[in-house]
């Protein structure tokens, strides 16, 4: 599948990044402000903050790059947490509970992924994340569509408790 880079080694959906979909969506008017927000945050430069997806040949933005759990895949030859007979390690289960809340989610993604399959779980999460009305898709904490204002009732940030069923059982 075309979009498996999208499904990243922990078991987030790159589609739903804030700085992927700033960098996609062309109706994403406060992108630069994003950007440069990010990038004085992590302290560095804001062509650095490009990236095509956690598991592309594409540019990953440096968080990405740094990551323990795509490390850790990589060095026991698999593609994915979900394709490790150790999971849930410490490691993911840490991640999981860093306070980041798009982050509180990838355990459950991780067993979905496992119960489902990559394709079919990239399909669902492409559907939560999108517009029934103009089709855009948003990012974890983006609370209204950019192209027809329609609120977000599925949003991940502060406005939300993260506990909240996002992924079908």
């Amino acid at each position: 599948m075309d979009n498996q880079p999208l499904v990243a080694v922990c078991g987030l959906f790159c589609g739903a990044c804030t700085l992927y979909r700033a960098r996609h969506d062309i109706d994403r008017k406060d992108a630069p402000e994003i950007i440069k927000r990010t990038a004085d945050r992590w302290k560095v430069a804001p062509e650095q903050l490009t990236c095509e997806g956690c598991l592309s040949d594409g540019p990953l933005t440096p968080y990405c790059a740094a990551c323990a759990m795509k490390k850790c895949a990589a060095a026991k030859g698999i593609t994915r947490c979900a394709d490790c007979a150790g999971f849930p390690c410490e490691t993911i289960t840490k991640f999981s509970n860093d306070g980041v809340p798009h982050h509180a989610s990838v355990l459950k993604a991780v067993r979905r992924q496992k119960k489902i399959g990559i394709d079919e779980w990239y399909e669902e999460e492409f559907e939560r994340v999108r517009c029934q009305l103009c089709g855009v898709s948003l990012d974890w904490y983006a609370t209204v569509f950019l192209r027809c204002g329609t609120v977000n009732t599925r949003v991940v940030g502060p406005n939300k408790a993260v506990h909240e069923p996002h992924y079908r059982a």
